[in-house]
């Protein structure tokens, strides 16, 4: 009994409609371009990855730097307050040092008023005190016009009527 059927399939061989034949060589040839695509697309996935890694790593090591910055503002904020309280103590010990001169250059001998003269210049050379300050430590007394000459303290500073600045001993 022989049919007029076709057999789909033997051991050999397959019979396969023409459009599905037609269909699986396209598969086959889009499987190929693929197989041919797959390094390409690995080597794009690579540099992907990389460059998400690289981002990573540049964003961590930025945030790292803004915490830097951050706490170096801090510590600037904490020297410019103490570089502020220092220039105030130093304002401060240079004000008692003005009075002390003055009070030794209106009190005291002779000897004691030279050394806080010498003691004054220096204190001027250095830029410690100014034109201002020798007028306030100097003004009225008997080492007035050479500490006032030194620091070219202009004359209309100067005390006029000195009757009273020199004791005389008798």
């Amino acid at each position: 009994m022989e049919s007029s059927k076709s057999i789909p399939f033997d051991k050999k061989h397959v019979v396969v409609d023409k459009d599905t034949f037609d269909t699986m060589n396209k598969v086959i040839k889009e499987s190929k371009k693929i197989k041919e695509l797959e390094p390409k697309i690995k080597q794009v996935f690579n540099e992907v990855n990389n460059f998400a890694d690289s981002y990573k790593s540049l964003e961590k090591e930025n945030q790292n730097i803004k915490n830097e910055v951050k706490l170096l503002k801090n510590t600037n904020e904490e020297l410019v307050k103490e570089n502020r309280n220092l220039h105030t103590f130093i304002k401060y010990l240079l004000d008692r040092i003005k009075e002390f001169f003055r009070n030794i250059l209106l009190k005291g001998n002779e000897p004691s008023k030279d050394l806080v003269t010498q003691d004054v210049k220096e204190y001027y050379d250095y830029g410690d005190f100014q034109q201002e300050d020798i007028i306030d430590i100097a003004k009225g007394t008997t080492k007035e016009d050479e500490l006032f000459d030194y620091a070219y303290v202009p004359d209309y500073h100067k005390t006029t009527d000195k009757s009273d600045e020199f004791e005389i001993n008798l």
